[in-house]
């Protein structure tokens, strides 16, 4: 990203420098040319002064709607959404507007210009043949102002379109930075999020549940990491069946789940036997030539929150309980210390 921290002194170096190598090219003087030129004097963009020197090498060379694209793009794509698609959407929708609102102001000038002259004729004419001339190119020219607001009315019309694709674009980008590609449930990221909302009301009860899928890698040795993968979607499907207003499933971070339940201890544990009994009920089977089936069981710590506690105090406790019911067996259930404990 282009940044100008220079202090005056350095600044004003850097102007002298550039005005001159505008004024060899006959660059007009507006803001994004001087930040073009600036920028190119200042150096620290090899690509944007080899590109801007390409394009306009010699006095007569100059488009402004290249210098316009130059400046779209290195200085506003790089605050746009970080989607080379959306991106695209944005500055299209940029430069065409201020092409359309370009076009729509000359032309208003000069009918100005046109209804000025008009009327010094009309205040002066006795000629009837005149002042007939006069009207006729007047409403000649109403007409085409009347046709130019039209065409503008239509692009402004295009542009609502384009904003419209550029948002859903963005929801879709937004929902893809949050859903895991492997499993297609919440990711970490998500899980962050819905677990700091659930916890911002003391008053009400939230639990959260860690899952370990139990010897996932011995699964991996064994089986294959392809197979380990669908051990992995196939558990996300299932926690995405228990998904509802009160219940939120995301995949934490390889073979490890949670699960956020709004809701008392005794419901949160009552899942977590649920999710227990079906992932212990998962079956898998390598393809000839090989041979062979697998089971897959699931250790579960279960906390409840705290008033005023910290989400990740509140994944340490569950992690301790986690790590309880792996060193107690695994496959099983570990319940961690009460809200009242202290």
């Amino acid at each position: 990203m282009l940044e100008f921290n220079e202090d005056l002194e350095t600044s004003a170096d850097y102007l002298r420098k550039a005005i001159p190598l505008m004024v060899q090219r006959g660059i007009p003087p507006t803001p994004y040319n001087y930040a073009l030129w600036y920028a190119h004097v200042q150096g620290l963009n090899p690509e944007l002064s080899r590109e801007l020197l390409a394009e306009f090498p010699v006095s007569g060379s100059y488009s402004a709607k290249k210098s316009e694209s130059l400046f779209f793009k290195y200085f506003i794509k790089n605050y746009l959404p970080n989607n080379p698609k959306a991106q695209n959407l944005l500055v299209s929708l940029v430069a065409q507007l201020a092409r359309a609102v370009a076009r729509n102001l000359a032309g208003s000038q000069q009918y100005g210009d046109s209804l000025r002259e008009a009327r010094q004729i009309l205040e002066q004419a006795s000629d009837p043949a005149l002042i007939q001339e006069t009207l006729s190119q007047l409403l000649a020219d109403t007409r085409a102002v009347e046709g130019m607001h039209q065409e503008f009315q239509g692009e402004l019309q295009s542009a609502r379109d384009e904003v419209e694709l550029l948002k859903q674009e963005l929801a879709r980008t937004q929902q893809r930075a949050l859903v895991d590609a492997l499993t297609n449930i919440p990711n970490r990221r998500a899980f962050d999020h819905a677990l700091l909302r659930a916890l911002q009301d003391p008053e009400a009860p939230t639990c959260l549940l860690l899952l370990d899928l139990d010897h996932f890698k011995q699964c991996n040795d064994t089986f294959g990491h392809l197979m380990g993968d669908r051990v992995l979607q196939i558990t996300g499907q299932l926690l995405a069946g228990l998904r509802d207003e009160q219940v939120f499933v995301a995949r934490y971070g390889g073979e490890e789940f949670a699960i956020i339940v709004e809701g008392r201890l005794e419901r949160a544990v009552a899942l977590a036997e649920q999710v227990r009994k079906q992932v212990s009920a998962i079956r898998f089977r390598q393809k000839p030539p090989a041979s062979g089936v697998g089971t897959v069981t699931t250790s579960i710590g279960v906390v409840e929150a705290r008033a005023h506690e910290r989400p990740e105090e509140l994944i340490e406790r569950a992690d301790r309980a986690l790590y309880r019911a792996k060193s107690a067996g695994r496959d099983r259930v570990e319940v961690g210390e009460t809200p009242a404990a202290d």
